[in-house]
């Protein structure tokens, strides 16, 4: 199929541009929000809405796996909280 007559192909230096845009500290982050969002290429969009569910979904690992690891830290305060709260 030629390039030209289907809409969602896209090239080799698109996506250099589209790498280096997105290695942009700030710039990037926003870039792929945008393109995620209002892009007009179906597989671009797509794969920037792929990326945003990967960082969802590694933020959650990571925040449980952050409270998992200070729980016996944290534990006393929440007692106390609650104690606190009841009384």
């Amino acid at each position: 199929m030629a390039k030209g007559k289907d809409k969602n192909y896209v090239s080799f230096w698109s996506w250099m541009w589209v790498m280096f845009v997105v290695a942009l500290p700030c710039i990037g982050v926003i870039m792929v929000i945008y393109w995620a969002i209002v892009g007009e290429n179906e597989t671009r969009k797509n794969y920037f809405r792929a990326i945003i569910a990967w960082f969802v979904i590694f933020s959650i690992i990571t925040a449980l796996l952050a409270t998992l690891g200070f729980w016996a830290v944290i534990q006393p305060q929440v007692l106390e909280w609650i104690q606190h709260i009841t009384h």
